[in-house]
């Protein structure tokens, strides 16, 4: 496991304000209290999925410079993904003529039900996801396709072209179609070699054009190693021939980089290629934004992060019941600097939707107040400094089941390394918070085996918007609920993290929380499944063991070498300024080599003649 040491932030200040957002810890598991201003468009939800095509949860949102017109392809899928001979994976097109004032369904882009591709005996009417361009008279498309006769199963591994699946082009002359499909694919899967021992399958690709080529970038899976890549590939024309996929973004650099991240669709403003990303956990309203110059996008070192979370907040309205749910945000900048976007979501009875939302270009970012939901699973917002006594005044507005946390010691890390994560359970123990629920209170603890423990509860005579935390240094904790005193209890004492817990199905805004009071120096502690979700690994070539000798009683070991598979690697994506690597040594246990970023710290030798408890291996000094 690794301990990271705090990073040293302004105290005594109000850390809902914007200036401050960097305050805050966010994780495509953990959760993401988010600044952004984006607003809501009149009229969401544009689509709302119906029989057979139940998830319209992908899209790309489309200006035309010829008329104007904003056009919206959505990609349309059955419940679950599925495939299958009664299943379909279609894109439609809607057209507004009002700039999103109201929408036309025009039909799905492709009609010929009987199209395939040169020496293929099945169809590829699969198509769910495109991306346009316009250039020289001409409407410019990429897609992602898959036979009609493929499985799930074969996707990632076909062996022939029977379940084969890929990037195609095609044309029209105007946005709505009818497209014209190239018999020729861009890509299959079928041909792609394995990349980085991992990446193959290919799908959700966005067509750039460049000053003096074309660009795609594509996005791929890696099967049962749960992690995903950003590919790219150049031709002199849309139609090709096309160069070989270079790796852009993947768990295996030496980067900061975290993980469960899917990258589609890019999008080009003032000469940049900005590349969001939506996190693939339980929640999905972690998006991080990468950018890069247009003309140096396959430039794996070029690509620069704008922003790790932070960028997007799900309203707790019916249509956005899971928050950003299927692709990230699809949009771009008109000439009066607005930046408009599509988001995918779904609603409480498994219903994709489609939503418009629009903020200034410029102004990406609240003065104030941010937001904090949990979805399919708990979400939690922490500030990266700990304190022991304090006093916190917030001010919110929530849905659902709330709490305010102080005293929060529990390690960090998912349950488990692959898609759909939650928090870890030993995530959520140790600590202390006031719980808030339909107009009740509750100031409770968590033990360090997650027992509750509710010292004193009430409740409310009027909403609750308004709270008070006082702490201190003996752990004397006193409540006040708009402006009343509530409760005042003695609870033991300590340093821990300060931050909020949401539940499920539930949403908080907060347009204050001011601390007063000096942070004290300690560490946060991230546990084995945190560096193993970040190194992108197979459960396959790892062995969980619940062993006291562990710090937490957990923790994993590499297997013998697996035929195909990757070496064992471990990496943890941490803001730090020093970090101890903690671990036990054992007869069967071998070495590892630590980096930091790309640069080889030393080897560290795991072995020992008799079994010894988790102890510091190696320490950091800043």
């Amino acid at each position: 496991m690794l301990v990271c040491c705090a990073i040293q932030i302004p105290d005594g200040t109000d850390y809902a304000l914007g200036v401050h957002r960097q305050a805050w810890l966010r994780h495509p598991v953990y959760g993401d209290p988010s600044f952004d201003a984006f607003e809501r468009l009149p009229g969401n939800p544009v689509v709302v999925g119906k029989p057979p095509l139940e998830w319209p949860v992908n899209g790309f949102l489309f200006e035309d410079p010829i008329s104007g017109n904003w056009y919206l392809y959505a990609g349309n899928y059955a419940t679950g993904y599925a495939l299958g001979p009664d299943k379909q994976m279609v894109c439609t097109v809607y057209r507004s003529t009002d700039k999103g004032g109201s929408w036309d369904a025009l039909g799905p882009i492709f009609n010929d039900k009987t199209f395939c591709f040169e020496g293929d005996a099945s169809p590829s009417n699969f198509a769910p996801d495109v991306s346009v361009v316009y250039h020289e008279g001409r409407y410019h498309l990429v897609c992602d396709w898959v036979n009609d006769s493929a499985a799930w199963a074969d996707l990632a591994n076909p062996d022939d072209t029977k379940s084969d699946s890929g990037v195609g082009y095609a044309w029209a002359e105007r946005p709505e179609g009818p497209f014209t499909r190239a018999t020729t694919p861009v890509k299959r899967t079928s041909e792609q070699p394995l990349l980085c021992d991992r990446y193959r399958r290919l799908y959700a690709s966005s067509l750039i054009r460049r000053e003096n080529d074309w660009l795609i970038l594509t996005l791929t899976d890696s099967g049962p190693f749960f992690a995903w890549a950003l590919l790219g590939m150049t031709a002199p024309t849309p139609e090709g021939p096309w160069s070989d996929l270079v790796p852009l973004l993947h768990v295996d650099q030496q980067r900061y980089l975290p993980p469960l991240l899917e990258y589609f669709p890019a999008f080009t403003h003032d000469g940049y290629i900005y590349a969001p990303a939506t996190s693939v956990a339980k929640n999905r309203n972690y998006q991080a934004l990468f950018r890069v110059p247009i003309e140096d996008a396959m430039n794996p070192e070029a690509l620069a992060n704008v922003a790790w979370g932070g960028v997007w907040h799900a309203e707790p309205v019916p249509n956005e019941h899971a928050g950003i749910w299927g692709q990230t945000f699809s949009g771009f900048v008109d000439d009066d600097g607005q930046f408009t976007v599509m988001f995918p979501s779904r609603t409480a009875k498994n219903l994709g939707t489609l939503n418009l939302a629009q903020q200034p270009w410029n102004r990406p970012y609240r003065e104030g107040g941010f937001v904090l939901s949990g979805h399919g699973a708990p979400s939690l917002g922490l500030l990266k400094n700990p304190y022991d006594k304090f006093t916190l005044e917030a001010k919110l507005k929530f849905t659902g089941t709330v709490a305010l946390l102080w005293n929060h010691n529990a390690p960090l890390g998912p349950n488990t390394p692959r898609s759909d994560a939650v928090l870890h359970p030993l995530s959520l123990t140790r600590y202390q918070g006031l719980r808030l629920f339909a107009g009740t209170w509750q100031l409770l603890s968590v033990d360090n085996d997650g027992k509750e423990t509710i010292h004193t509860s009430g409740t409310a005579d009027e909403t609750i918007t308004a709270i008070g935390v006082h702490r201190d240094k003996a752990g004397q904790v006193t409540i006040t609920i708009n402006g009343n005193e509530a409760a005042s209890s003695p609870l033991p004492s300590g340093v821990g993290l300060l931050g909020l817990l949401v539940q499920e199905n539930s949403v908080m805004e907060v347009s204050q929380y001011r601390i007063s009071g000096e942070p004290v120096p300690t560490d946060t502690s991230y546990l084995h499944t945190e560096a193993l979700l970040g190194a992108g690994q197979n459960m396959e070539i790892w062995q969980e063991i619940s062993d006291p000798l562990f710090r937490y009683g957990i923790g994993a070991v590499s297997k013998e070498a697996v035929p195909d598979a990757p070496v064992a690697k471990a990496k943890w994506n941490v803001e730090c300024s020093t970090f101890k690597l903690w671990a036990p040594r054992h007869p069967d246990y071998g070495q590892t080599d630590l980096y930091l970023n790309d640069t080889l710290l030393v080897t560290i030798d795991f072995a020992a003649p008799a079994p010894e408890a988790s102890a510091v291996r190696y320490a950091s000094y800043a």
